[in-house]
This record gives C-alpha cells, sequence and structure tokens, in this order.
C-alpha cells in the first residue's frame, strides 16, 4: 500500500511537456491501467482513442481553440499525445443530467493519470475537448482519430514527459468525519 500512497501523493498534473513521444509501449499499458476502472452497473461503456502523433495532437488542439476562442498559443500544454474517453451518445447513463457517464469517466481518468506517472510519465487532465466534441471541425477530426461518430468525449488526457514539474499545493486540514 505505502508504494500506492506514493504515487497517488507525489502525482501532479503537467503543464509543460518535452516534445518527445513516450514508447507506445507505455501508452498501451497506461490505458490498460484505465480499462481496470470500475463502472456503475458492470457497463464498461468507454472507448479510447489514442491520438499517438504530436502533429496530430497539436492540429486536435488547435480546432480546440479555434472554437473555443482560445487563441493560437492552445496546444494540450505541448503534449505530443491525448487520450480521448468516449462513451455512446444516445447511453442514458451518459446524457446531460446523468452524471454515470462523467463518474466512469473520472474512474478511468484517475486509473489513467496516476498509471502515467507510475511510469515516470506527465499528464493532464483536459476538459475541452469534451466541451469542443461537437463543433463540426473537432468532430471530424475525432472521427478520423477513431472516436465512433456516435460516442461523446467525455474526458481526455494529455500525456508525455514532464518538461517543468508543478509543485504540490498545500492541503486542507479537517476535511474528514469518522462517525463511530
Amino acid at each position: 500500500m505505502s508504494e500506492l500512497m506514493n504515487i497517488i501523493k507525489s502525482r501532479r498534473s503537467t503543464r509543460a511537456f518535452k516534445p518527445e513521444l513516450p514508447p507506445v509501449e507505455q501508452i498501451r499499458r497506461i490505458v490498460e491501467a484505465a480499462e481496470w476502472a470500475p463502472s456503475g452497473m458492470g457497463r464498461y461503456n468507454w472507448h479510447f482513442s489514442v491520438v499517438y502523433n504530436p502533429e496530430k495532437t497539436l492540429k486536435l488542439a488547435r480546432a480546440i481553440a479555434e472554437a473555443d476562442n482560445r487563441g493560437p498559443e492552445y496546444n494540450f500544454y505541448g503534449a505530443p499525445v491525448i487520450i480521448n474517453i468516449s462513451c455512446e451518445r444516445d447511453d442514458r447513463f451518459a446524457q446531460a443530467g446523468n452524471v454515470n457517464g462523467v463518474q466512469d469517466a473520472s474512474l478511468v481518468m484517475g486509473n489513467l493519470l496516476n498509471a502515467a506517472h507510475a511510469l515516470g510519465l506527465g499528464s493532464c487532465w483536459i476538459n475541452q475537448v469534451r466541451d469542443q466534441c461537437d463543433v463540426p471541425a473537432v468532430r471530424a477530426l475525432l472521427t478520423e482519430y477513431g472516436t465512433p461518430e456516435d460516442h461523446i468525449v467525455t474526458c481526455s488526457a494529455a500525456i508525455g514527459y514532464i518538461a517543468k514539474e508543478t509543485q504540490p499545493h498545500e492541503r486542507r486540514e479537517g476535511v474528514c468525519n469518522i462517525v463511530k
């Protein structure tokens, strides 16, 4: 348990990545860890679309930037890899107002981010792909990059080697009650 706690306590969101691609086998291991996340009612209704190409990752970031008025510098913090997690659009658990799709995606993302850290890679949860996934130019790229057309992106992760370490934030005290 101490090794797991060390991983959890030392992981930080990376907001400056090196341009080099990590080995594809490491990305496969990260996705494998994500696939083992729990899922409400055992549905496992997710799909992973890995963009393992810095130019295509940047192209997606540029489409997001244009759709969301983020400016030309928006680039997923320079990450060479983006992993998009999606689920079926018509799944009643993924619909707006029903959080199960988001809950499952959050569990997936926790596994994914911690697995990346355990392998010596940086990661950052990216919301903008989810927010812009139905903009036609973004949707076209998502489909081209392997996200099924009948899926919506629930969350994304930028992955790569860390260019600049992130300092830990202080943790608040008094956030837990144990009632006996």
